[in-house]
């Protein structure tokens, strides 16, 4: 058996969306298309990432070399903006691409370290946010009920499941 494309995969489960899943007929054609679809879409996004490690490498490959020779690779188009940002265009094959280096955020000086709460705490005053976000663990083991989840606001979230075995 042929392996469908995700684009293939994609319209007949598009076309099964269209006729609903009324009876088990319905849902008989359904699951394998869906599980189809989530698997294409599980390898699709696996050489997603594949595919984004080698343009980073290959553009912190050119990055390194053009800003180590500016004035070979730019000629007069390099500049250095007053924020500190390096720019140029360089021409090739006839077609201008634009370069420009500057700055998104913050990192650990030791890039093998994570942004840690402790030390967030470490850092001077002002410069970290303290964040709230729902503790699902302490949650879970306070083991409310559903009237007193209402009671707060919340209420258990679905996660649906559907899969080949």
């Amino acid at each position: 058996m042929a392996m469908k494309n995700i684009r293939t995969l994609r319209e007949e489960a598009e076309a099964l969306v269209r006729a609903g899943v009324a009876n088990r007929d319905q849902l008989v054609a359904a699951v394998p298309a869906l599980v189809a679809l989530q698997k294409a879409e599980e390898a699709l996004e696996r050489r997603a990432k594949e595919t984004h490690a080698v343009i980073k490498a290959l553009s912190d490959a050119c990055t390194a070399y053009a800003r180590r020779h500016p004035e070979h690779v730019f000629d007069k188009t390099f500049a250095v903006s007053p924020i500190g940002v390096e720019s140029g265009d360089v021409e090739i094959d006839g077609r201008t691409y634009h370069f420009a280096h500057g700055f998104d955020g913050y990192i650990r000086t030791d890039p093998g370290k994570n942004m840690t709460q402790e030390f967030l705490q470490g850092l001077p005053e002002g410069w970290a946010k303290s964040r709230l976000e729902i503790d699902k663990t302490a949650i879970r083991k306070a083991d409310p009920g559903d009237k007193a989840l209402a009671a707060s606001g919340l209420m258990r979230k679905a996660k649906d499941t559907w899969s080949e075995v």
